[in-house]
């Protein structure tokens, strides 16, 4: 149960470095990147490190599936404890995070910008989310991988959705 929450808390603060990292700092300031951020490039290194353990530990859970639905799941009292804490350190002056289940199977990360970027500066911040979602994949196939061992679900999914100020959505992805 620990290394599950250890790979989704992972997998949220790759999300987060994604949101803040310097290559979209150095794209587009207004996004609120602060300069002490840790670039996404540095997160996949520990998150994958953390990812192997947990999930050759889910793999030797395989055969167990605790849970129903991710929904089930996320609302188990130390998931929902461990996922809010972490949305708390993650939510900043800039950005807020939500992390929620859609439908039976998908495990949904939702960042919201505060501000509005117009469409001018939109398509210079979605290629540079999509970038850092692109260096991030393997770590969320890793909690999909994970998930797999818990949910009855079959083919759970990872969704992370990025949204402007006005909730219109930047850039999505979902894996599998």
């Amino acid at each position: 149960m620990k290394r599950i929450i250890c790979v989704l808390l992972i997998a949220l603060l790759c999300v987060g470095f994604a949101a803040c990292s310097k290559k979209q700092s150095n794209t587009d300031s207004a996004s609120g990147a602060t300069a002490d951020s840790v670039s996404s490039a540095e997160a996949p290194a520990e998150a994958t490190q953390a990812s192997d353990a947990s999930s050759s530990a889910a793999g030797s859970n395989a055969s167990a599936k605790y849970y129903k639905t991710v929904k089930e799941y996320l609302e188990t009292p130390q998931v929902k404890a461990e996922i809010d804490a972490s949305v708390e350190r993650n939510t900043t002056d800039n950005m807020t995070m939500s992390v929620y289940a859609e439908g039976d199977d998908t495990l949904v990360y939702d960042y919201s910008f505060r501000q509005t970027y117009g469409e001018n500066e939109v398509p210079t911040l979605k290629a540079s989310l999509d970038d850092s979602l692109e260096e991030n994949a393997s770590t969320f196939r890793e909690v999909v991988t994970t998930l797999n061992g818990y949910i009855s679900v079959e083919n759970p999914k990872v969704k992370v959705i990025y949204r402007n100020g006005d909730a219109s959505v930047i850039t999505e992805r979902t894996y599998e």
